[in-house]
């Protein structure tokens, strides 16, 4: 079975994760972290979920 993948023209640009009912700006990470094991990120235009290891974003934690 294959992972779904992202539908953008730049693939996982912009990606979200719901953390106790507020959203957050998350991005790829080379290792799994505290949020990538606990919670699940999802691509921000076309909604797949993002299935690889993330962390909260350096530049804005929290997204509109």
């Amino acid at each position: 079975m294959s992972t779904p993948a992202c539908l953008c023209p730049i693939r996982w640009r912009h990606l979200y994760a719901m953390i106790e009912g507020t959203r957050y700006e998350v991005e790829p990470s080379p290792v799994d972290t505290a949020t990538s094991l606990l919670f699940r990120a999802w691509c921000t235009c076309c909604g797949t979920e993002y299935t690889h290891p993330f962390r909260l974003s350096a530049t804005r934690h929290r997204a509109a």
